[in-house]
């Protein structure tokens, strides 16, 4: 037990002294070359990486300039655009100018950069990496859960792809066959729209003739008024001298006489009021007149029953009731049943005329009103598609189009409302889907468009925006689409998606808003690896160009992964150079 301890500690004491004490002299041949380039050097005679000239390996670090570029002097400050590489164990590997080797200051932590001369360089680079090792080995971390967190993206993000496609390559045969339905449907809604108009004219028309005839028989009736008016004024002037000697009644006539005279009256009075609603103006006018001139009785009765026997002769017409009218003798009331007669066989001609118009409606929807019902679309067989989606809208859709076709072949007018309101549905309905269905293929084949990365594995920030607060601003960005800078409600556009740069590493947003008397505003967001999308950084480095800082696993390769491990490896075992 005692003897392992005291070995530790001499070991101990060993690698403080190792660290701490002055720096060797390195192999003069591979001093302050870089590990990489050391398979550069083997050959024994060495090019210039310029390609200037070439020298033998006698002269490399032989403290001449022989290369303008300083590739035979990586060791030594003979030439001013040569660099030194600082190993560092323990800490990070840096370069410095030759021009500062042997200058009395130590560069680097590990002293070597002062090999010849008198500056007392201890080695500092264990300490000074404690904390570099502490952030490398957090980043290898981060590197390697956000590696797994990746792989599921990838693998997300190909299935979201293909489904894409697939979606994409069936919407495109679905508007295919959209379009078609659609044709037909407009073809049947035109042939119904011009129906309706053709029926619209020709109803205003036979208004138009109607309202015309009315006026003109309004005014036939006036004119014949006013004619008949002063026919009966002039009548009435000629004729009122002529009737009084033959209307007075001589003192002590018979009282027979004037019974019957009486009875006389009466009877063409009760005649009158039977007949004067079936004349005409003119025959009215006439029989007034007829008081006035003094025609007997009995030639009035007969202009009467003239008359009588020309309406019954006549069409029969829809003749008036009479009510309260009571008959005194047979005549009358055959005339009345006669005139209820003409009433009812005038009702029976006009239901007839009604009829005979709804027999024509009937005759003319006879073929549609048996062949269409709302409850048959959902009857008949499922339509075959190209596509194995008979239960599916679009066959559904087809499914109804074809029974509206059959229903629709031909057309009689007057149309049928219902019918004509039901193909408008379904052609509105058709053509707001097919609609839809274009804006979706328009919409995925401009997404499908853009460089999602070598796996994809920006596929999902397609359809995503990431926001950062930053003082007073909002900063919204939203890959493949746009970037802007938000405060309160103004926002002002900083760039539209131009592409990815530094192979995926960058994404440039340009032909943002224009500067006051400035270029354009752009943005760059530099991607690095994180658990979880999030902006963390924004800067305006130049005036209107802005710079982001964005995590992402996206960015998360296995790769760099295997660089900082072996990065980290190179800090916790310092290793010297292999031999030239």
């Amino acid at each position: 037990m005692g003897a392992c301890l005291r070995f530790a500690l001499l070991f101990t004491i060993f690698f403080l002294v190792w660290v701490s004490g002055s720096i060797s002299i390195p192999n003069k041949q591979s001093l302050g070359i870089d590990p990489q380039d050391l398979s550069y050097y083997k050959s024994n005679v060495i090019k210039c990486k310029d390609g200037s000239k070439k020298f033998t390996k006698e002269l490399l670090n032989d403290d001449f300039c022989d290369c303008p570029d300083g590739t035979d002097e990586p060791g030594t400050s003979a030439c001013p655009e040569g660099k030194f590489y600082c190993q560092n164990a323990g800490h990070v590997p840096v370069k410095i100018f030759s021009s500062r080797v042997n200058d009395g200051i130590c560069d680097c932590c590990d002293g070597s950069d002062e090999y010849h001369s008198k500056a007392n360089c201890t080695n500092t680079c264990w300490e000074a990496g404690k904390a570099a090792r502490g952030k490398l080995k957090k980043k290898i971390e981060t590197f390697k859960e956000g590696l797994i967190l990746r792989k599921e993206i990838v693998e997300k993000a190909k299935q979201a792809y293909v489904k894409d496609e697939e979606e994409l390559a069936k919407l495109k045969n679905d508007e295919k066959v959209l379009k078609e339905l659609v044709q037909k449907l407009r073809e049947q809604k035109e042939r119904v729209d011009k129906l309706e108009e053709e029926e619209r004219l020709k109803k205003e028309k036979e208004e138009k003739r109607l309202r015309e005839e009315e006026e003109k028989s309004k005014e036939q009736e006036k004119k014949t008024e006013e004619t008949e008016h002063d026919d009966t004024i002039d009548n009435h002037d000629q004729d009122g001298s002529k009737s009084s000697p033959d209307i007075e009644i001589e003192s002590g006539d018979d009282s027979r006489e004037s019974k019957t005279a009486s009875h006389e009256a009466v009877e063409q009075d009760q005649v009158e009021s039977v007949t004067t609603e079936e004349l005409s103006r003119e025959e009215l006018g006439r029989l007034v007149a007829s008081r006035w001139t003094g025609e007997g009785a009995d030639q009035t009765a007969d202009k009467i029953r003239n008359v009588e026997e020309d309406l019954m002769d006549q069409k029969p017409y829809v003749a008036h009731e009479h009510k309260g009218f009571t008959s005194e003798t047979d005549d009358d009331r055959a005339k009345e049943e006669e005139e209820e007669e003409d009433d009812d066989d005038a009702d029976s001609n006009e239901d007839s005329f009604h009829d005979d118009r709804d027999d024509e409606f009937a005759d003319d929807h006879a073929d549609l009103d048996g062949s269409y019902n709302t409850n048959e679309y959902e009857q008949t067989d499922p339509v075959d598609t190209t596509e194995a989606s008979s239960s599916s809208w679009l066959g559904k859709i087809q499914q109804t189009v074809q029974n509206v076709l059959q229903a629709f072949n031909f057309f009689k007018t007057p149309v049928n409302v219902s019918d004509a309101t039901h193909i408008r549905k379904e052609y509105d309905d058709a053509s707001s889907k097919l609609s839809k269905v274009q804006s979706r293929i328009s919409s995925l084949t401009e997404k499908l468009k853009h460089d999602f990365g070598k796996e994809k594995e920006f596929y999902s920030f397609h359809d995503q925006c990431f926001e950062s607060k930053q003082n007073k601003y909002v900063y919204k960005i939203c890959p493949f689409k746009r970037a802007s800078q938000d405060e309160g409600y103004s926002s002002t556009r900083l760039g539209s998606w131009e592409n990815f740069e530094e192979s995926y590493r960058v994404m440039v947003f340009s032909n943002g808003e224009k500067c006051w008397n400035g270029p354009d505003r752009s943005l760059k967001v530099r991607l690095r690896c994180g658990l979880k999308n999030e902006i963390s950084e924004v800067d305006e480095p130049s005036r209107c160009e802005y710079v982001a800082l964005m995590s992402t696993p996206a960015v998360c390769l296995e790769d760099k992964l295997k660089e900082l491990e072996k990065k980290l490896d190179q800090l916790n075992a310092p290793k010297g150079h292999d031999e030239l």
